[in-house]
């Protein structure tokens, strides 16, 4: 009965516990939902037809195929109700037309207060998830580009693990230098296999939980020193969402931001500046007020460009 009591809480938990409004919440895999990076995010978690950064794999891997530099790039978010939630990637072009990036997300929740059947506290549980990305894009004409993600999708939960892959496919299309049009298909086939015998013994069987899959259309408008971005987020499992947002840079070093992600306003702001030898840095961060928990996340964003 524990095995069953613990199983039921630990789904419920890790399906929600990233699920606001904005990620389609209850469904699995709403980490990968959230976005990503303090850019894109503080514009509304807007980003498939963003210029290529370390980070455009996650919106629309076909941005790859557009980098001129390599990026290495971090993220970190700070959430409330210990959740965690980071980012490691490096993004390298392959010239002239193709680019690749390897990355790795974490998502997880710590600090979970197990009790027995009495209600006394008697030990802290912790589950998370992870995914490893490996990209991969190629631009067959200097205005139109293929980009797809293959993901390893893993799962630790209390004593168990659930596995999976999946797929990312964009298009980005890029008519002039200033506007830039962009699709991505996000989880195709994605989801997590579960082996349950491990806590049901011999009446355990496969138990599988399929994400979402989701449509994104985005469009990019550059000007001079300002930018807005746009996507429209479309999925059978929950309601369409949009989500857009500006920047605008001061003195190619100075850049403040804000936007709707889906109605809610976020801020950021970020800071170009010259690192060591030949390596630049960019510090991104932005402010997302949270509807789990009345909290407030800060999400730091650090990329190296060499």
């Amino acid at each position: 009965m524990k095995k069953i009591f613990y199983l039921t809480f630990f789904i419920i938990l890790t399906n929600c516990c990233f699920a606001d409004a904005n990620t389609g919440g209850g469904y699995p895999g709403s980490y990968l939902r959230m976005g990503l990076g303090a850019k894109a995010i503080s514009m509304g978690n807007a980003g498939v037809a963003s210029p290529a950064d370390g980070y455009t794999l996650f919106y629309n891997p076909a941005g790859l195929s557009y980098l001129s530099k390599k990026h290495f790039a971090l993220s970190y978010s700070f959430l409330s109700l210990d959740r965690q939630f980071h980012f490691t990637g490096v993004s390298i072009p392959l010239k002239p037309t193709a680019g690749i990036a390897i990355s790795w997300i974490h998502g997880g929740v710590s600090g979970i207060q197990g009790r027995t059947s009495t209600g006394i506290p008697d030990q802290e549980y912790t589950t998370g998830e992870n995914v490893f990305i490996l990209s991969f894009a190629n631009a067959f004409h200097p205005k139109l580009s293929f980009g797809v993600n293959f993901k390893i999708l893993q799962h630790n939960l209390v004593e168990n693990t659930g596995s999976g892959l999946g797929f990312d496919i964009g298009l980005l299309f890029k008519p002039i230098d200033q506007i830039a049009i962009g699709v991505q298909l996000k989880d195709i086939g994605s989801g997590y296999n579960w082996q349950t015998e491990e806590w049901f013994d011999e009446k355990g069987t496969n138990y599988t939980e399929k994400f979402p899959e989701v449509i994104k259309l985005g469009l990019a408008l550059k000007q001079n020193s300002f930018m807005f971005v746009g996507d429209v987020e479309m999925s059978e499992h929950y309601n369409t969402r949009v989500h857009f947002g500006g920047e605008y840079t001061f003195k190619n070093n100075v850049m403040l931001r804000s936007g709707l992600n889906n109605g809610d306003l976020v801020f950021g702001a970020g800071l170009a500046y010259d690192f060591v030898m030949k390596i630049d840095t960019k510090l991104d961060y932005c402010i997302v007020f949270d509807s789990i928990g009345n909290g407030v996340t800060n999400i730091f964003a650090w990329e190296f460009i060499f």
